[in-house]
């Protein structure tokens, strides 16, 4: 029979000397002290011998602990059952809890993991008001990531590799290469919240190695180059070499050019976006390239813009104003396709075609004025021209309003918010009759 010695109390325990003492409470109850540790064990005899069976570390585990944990022990014994036995099967299981762990997670990919991203994003109406979001997400992620970081493991992906897979495109295509690594960096920070990545390095933080490591390819980055336009003084030919043929992708060109607007806006926009009595056109937020809630997306029509709507034929089965042959909205590469087209036939006239002699392409050949760079960028040269007085004849302030860009103060337009709507119809109604002074 185990003898019952007496109960010490946590005082007494924590002043005993070095050695092995009973500490009672529960038969075969002891503590180890040594120099280096103190532990709790229990001091037991079934038919395979005696056993010392550890139960914690004093003072980590208490003495109150250590008894109950004492107690339970002998419970299993006394039912026949090995305390040793039992937990070197738990520590089996917990071994191949985690080596399972560790598969699953060998498995969960980086196109793994980046899908089950934008799946969540989908899932919350994170690209509620931008419906091209997720197509442009994914469309950078397939093109330039997957192929060299698709198929490894979430965890194994480092700055080196990183850096390896945007090598290629860091200097020529850097704009391209900067949202691969935006999309990127979002990725692995929701990988890292959502455990699905243990380490909770962001392989690409600038402020981390990667920076380093993409540090040399900064100094040759390809000079940014702004989107080829038509020169403002032919601006009205232009217009009417577009007015003569007709088309619908011509007309949306046209009304483009006329309300100084971007590609997608005008590609999407529809007949419940006019309002001809006010002459308005009121772009919605999920056109717009700034998705803020209010900002202003007001363009005042033009004379000349309401005539071009009025030879828009309607069609039924298609809401949009400017419909493909299928119903749908134009692609982005439409009206690129249909200036092409403008170029090629002016090329065989001139030699020379509708190019702007600023801007050359990758062989060094003046570039095919594009759409953005003539609704936009010609109009603003237009408003600020000093030859035909115009930098004088309007306000700068609301011509930069006209091309939807925010107010440029240190306080972002929060306590100027003037629409200067009148001063906006003016210059919108001189660049319509412009842009068609030869028709």
């Amino acid at each position: 029979m185990v003898k019952r010695v007496r109960e010490l109390t946590t005082l007494e325990v924590k002043h005993l000397r070095f050695g092995t003492h009973n500490v009672g409470g529960v038969p075969g109850l002891y503590l180890k002290k040594t120099p280096h540790q103190s532990m709790f064990f229990l001091r037991y005899t079934d038919l395979t011998g005696r056993h010392d069976f550890s139960l914690g570390s004093f003072p980590f585990t208490t003495l109150a602990q250590a008894r109950r944990k004492a107690q339970e022990t002998r419970a299993l014994i006394k039912n026949g059952q090995s305390p040793i036995e039992l937990r070197k099967r738990e520590k089996q299981e917990r071994l191949k809890a985690l080596q399972e762990e560790q598969q699953n997670r060998a498995l969960l990919t980086f196109k793994i993991v980046a899908e089950e991203w934008i799946a969540d994003r989908v899932k919350h109406n994170y690209w509620a008001k931008n419906p091209r979001g997720e197509k442009t997400t994914r469309g950078v992620l397939q093109k330039h990531v997957y192929p060299t970081l698709g198929d490894i493991s979430i965890e194994e992906i480092s700055p080196e590799m990183v850096r390896d897979c945007l090598a290629p495109i860091w200097q020529d295509l850097t704009a391209t290469a900067k949202k691969a690594k935006s999309y990127m960096h979002k990725v692995f920070q929701w990988a890292i919240a959502t455990h699905k990545r243990q380490n909770r390095e962001d392989p690409t933080s600038f402020d981390g190695a990667f920076g380093v490591l993409i540090e040399p390819l900064q100094n040759n980055l390809k000079p940014t180059t702004n989107h080829a336009a038509c020169a403002v003084e032919e601006i009205p030919q232009l217009f009417a070499e577009m007015h003569a043929y007709g088309s619908m992708s011509a007309m949306a060109c046209m009304f483009a050019i006329l309300t100084a607007s971007r590609s997608q806006a005008v590609r999407l926009a529809k007949w419940d976006e006019i309002d001809f009595k006010n002459r308005i056109w009121t772009i919605p937020v999920e056109h717009d390239k700034v998705k803020s809630p209010n900002r202003d997306r007001t363009i005042f029509l033009s004379s000349s813009a309401l005539r071009l709507l009025e030879r828009v034929p309607r069609f039924n089965d298609s809401p949009f104003i400017f419909p493909s042959r299928q119903g749908s909205h134009f692609s982005d590469v439409a009206f690129t396709m249909f200036l092409r087209g403008l170029h090629a036939k002016r090329l065989t006239q001139d030699g020379i075609g509708w190019v702007d002699s600023r801007q050359t392409d990758s062989k060094g050949n003046p570039s095919i004025i594009t759409l953005h760079g003539t609704a936009r960028a010609s109009f603003r040269t237009w408003a600020k021209d000093d030859t035909l007085g115009n930098n004088k004849r309007f306000n700068q302030e609301a011509v930069e309003l006209c091309l939807l860009h925010a107010k440029n103060d240190v306080y972002n337009g929060a306590y100027d918010r003037a629409p200067l709507a009148k001063e906006r119809r003016k210059i919108m109604e001189a660049w319509g009759k412009y842009c068609s002074s030869l028709l």
